[in-house]
C-alpha cells in the first residue's frame, strides 16, 4: 500500500477558501475513480517558518495500491487538479507531494 501525501502551504487569509475547495472539489475528484482511497487531512503544527510568514500548512493523505496506479492517476486526474488549484489560488497556495510505502509495525 502506498500513501500519497500532498502538503499544501496556504496564506492565512485564504485558509477557509482553500479548505472548502479541497473538501468540495479536490478530494471528490481525486477519489472519484476509486484509485485513491481513505482521504485524511491534517494541519501541520509546530513548524515555526509556516507560522512566521502568516501561513498554515496542511497534509492530505490518500492511499493507493501501487506506484503504477498512482502514476496513471496522476496523468489522468492529478495534473488537472493541480492546474485547477494554480488557476484558482495562484501563488497563494504551494504544494509538494511525497509517496510513502505503508509498512506493518
Amino acid at each position: 500500500m502506498i500513501v500519497f501525501n500532498t502538503t499544501f502551504h496556504v496564506g492565512e487569509a485564504h485558509c477557509q477558501e482553500f479548505l472548502a475547495w479541497l473538501r468540495e472539489e479536490y478530494v471528490p475528484r481525486a477519489t472519484a475513480h476509486g484509485v485513491l482511497t481513505h482521504p485524511r487531512l491534517h494541519r501541520i503544527m509546530g513548524h515555526r517558518g509556516a507560522d512566521a510568514d502568516g501561513g498554515v500548512s496542511y497534509a492530505l493523505q490518500l492511499e493507493v495500491a501501487s506506484l503504477g496506479q498512482l502514476q496513471r492517476w496522476n496523468l489522468a486526474v492529478g495534473k488537472d487538479l493541480m492546474a485547477r488549484m494554480a488557476s484558482r489560488f495562484g501563488s497563494r497556495v504551494v504544494a509538494f507531494s511525497t509517496m510513502m510505502e505503508k509498512l506493518e509495525l
